[in-house]
């Protein structure tokens, strides 16, 4: 095991890395890096910064593929995002792949994306919410214009993460409780961001940002990951759960809601925000089991 200076380490390693293969990927698409700031994902898989093309600025993003985030992140979830009408989100503009030659991660394939800037800034630092974000009527009316939007959207085909099976699983691990998968065969599916929390929403106009893994997902998923990452603020909880209480006040809303928190339950003690949600969480859990 790591010690807290190795960790620390690995990550500024990684962190200089990916800041060259940010410039590289300028080269290689046509863009002047500003001189801002650049932004690291949490788990250092990424990096973007804000960049000049001919007269316009827009975002420019280096991935890294990294096998672990498969299925749930998908390689092509930005630009096929392209499709999606009638949600306000980045397009990208155009992108290119190339293979890592350094001796570090030797092997891996690298992409960058150009995409349209986002308005505002995101209304949280990571996904959970801490403090009330004054938020207009307008964005709030947006939001669930998006939703609707996208649950619209034709459904990708398959489920890659097995959505049924990892709720039945993470049930019985996380409340000692046995469900049968048949029961679930008339939930209702639709296409979700599938990873909706603060830190992929801006404000104060609203922009809809970070689609590498949209999928097919019971109806009223984005909308239940929100309000889980909300319910440390209980006004914004309940401002979520009224804008969205037609869908997840429904059979398959009440699973989706189950099905978050076991997610955010399976990552309880990893250091991250989400661990000061694990009591609001269960208590969840165990009132979405009661409904379905």
């Amino acid at each position: 095991m790591l010690t807290d200076e190795e960790v620390e380490l690995a990550v500024e390693e990684r962190r200089l890395w990916l800041a060259g293969q940010l410039q590289a990927a300028a080269r290689l698409v046509g863009v002047e890096p500003s001189n801002g700031d650049v932004v690291n994902t949490y788990d250092m898989r990424s990096a973007g910064t804000v960049a000049r093309d001919g007269d316009t600025d827009v975002w420019l993003r280096v991935v890294l593929e990294d096998p672990d985030y498969l299925p749930a992140c998908r390689w092509d979830g930005n630009v096929e995002a392209n499709a999606i009408r009638g949600v306000p989100k980045p397009h990208v503009l155009r992108w290119q792949d190339w293979q890592n030659r350094d001796d570090y991660l030797n092997g891996r394939r690298l992409r960058a994306e150009v995409m349209t800037l986002a308005s505002g800034s995101t209304i949280a630092a990571d996904g959970v919410l801490f403090a009330e974000p004054v938020l207009p009527d307008q964005w709030w009316s947006d939001l669930r214009t998006g939703l609707m939007a996208l649950a619209a959207h034709p459904a990708p085909q398959g489920d890659p993460v097995d959505s049924i099976g990892f709720a039945v699983r993470g049930v019985e691990r996380e409340f000692d409780h046995r469900l049968d998968l048949d029961q679930f065969d008339d939930l209702t599916w639709t296409t979700a961001h599938a990873d909706l929390h603060w830190g992929n929403l801006t404000g104060p106009d609203l922009t809809f940002l970070d689609w590498e893994s949209w999928r097919r997902a019971p109806a009223g998923y984005d909308a239940a990951t929100l309000y889980c990452n909300s319910l440390l603020v209980p006004a914004i909880a309940d401002r979520v759960h009224d804008t969205f209480a037609d869908v997840l006040d429904t059979s398959t809303g009440q699973f989706a809601l189950l099905s978050v928190a076991v997610r955010y339950l399976a990552n309880y003690g990893s250091g991250s925000d989400v661990d000061a949600l694990q009591t609001s969480l269960r208590e969840i859990g165990e009132a979405a089991l009661s409904r379905i």
